[in-house]
């Protein structure tokens, strides 16, 4: 008796799987190319963008060490139009390479349009913003030089250090000693509680506060 009812289940499930079939059949063979295309498209995009990153990798090294400047330029060109890292990586190549040139307002210009492009990587952004106010403080702009970098005092800024002790050295500039002495002594707090006393940013906040004291 239970062979017989085992068969029986055995014809029903035939049975609906025919129906199931006979009805969806088409649907499902659909799914199934779409799912296939999708992986297959999925997998060549990647393909061709590790081809493309490998490519415009290639590109940056070579152009970013050309010595001649007015070649490098034309060459960083392209890569900074196909944007990206790179692209990114090349404009702050384009500064260092305005530097060498002697026109430094250029620099300044390039560093700080990065620092300002949210699509940017943040840490990229936040370099571009201390080497501008190294720049406007060089050129004798230290109202400049601290409200590029007044954002990356604050605790937890990966180039705190860095800011605070532009924003001092701008203050100082603009003789404000009072605002300057304040910036160094939280210089050497911030080298403190990083556990970095010993640094240079430590060191030199003690010699200007010295100077500062007499």
């Amino acid at each position: 008796m239970a062979d017989i009812f085992h068969e029986v289940e055995e014809d029903l499930r035939r049975d609906q799987a025919a129906a199931i079939w006979k009805k969806y059949g088409n649907v499902i063979i659909g799914a199934a190319l779409v799912l296939v295309l999708a992986v297959a498209a999925q997998w060549g995009w990647s393909e061709y963008s590790t081809r493309k990153q490998l490519q415009a990798s290639a590109d940056f090294l070579r152009a970013a060490a050309t010595g001649d400047l007015k070649q490098r330029e034309a060459e960083l060109a392209p890569v900074v139009a196909d944007g990206g890292i790179y692209g990114v990586l090349a404009r702050f190549r384009l500064a260092e390479t305005a530097i060498e040139a002697g026109d430094k307002d250029k620099a300044r210009g390039i560093l700080g349009e990065i620092a300002k492009e949210q699509s940017a990587d943040k840490p990229l952004r936040d370099l571009a913003a201390i080497q501008a106010a190294l720049l406007e403080l060089d050129g004798g702009k230290p109202e400049a030089a601290a409200d590029l970098v007044k954002d990356l005092t604050k605790e937890g800024e990966g180039y705190r250090l860095s800011a605070l002790e532009i924003t001092g050295l701008a203050a100082l500039a603009a003789g404000d000693k009072d605002k300057a002495k304040a910036s160094f002594e939280a210089v050497k707090k911030a080298a403190e509680q990083d556990a970095a006393p010993g640094t240079g940013f430590a060191q030199r906040a003690d010699q200007l506060l010295d100077r500062l004291g007499n």
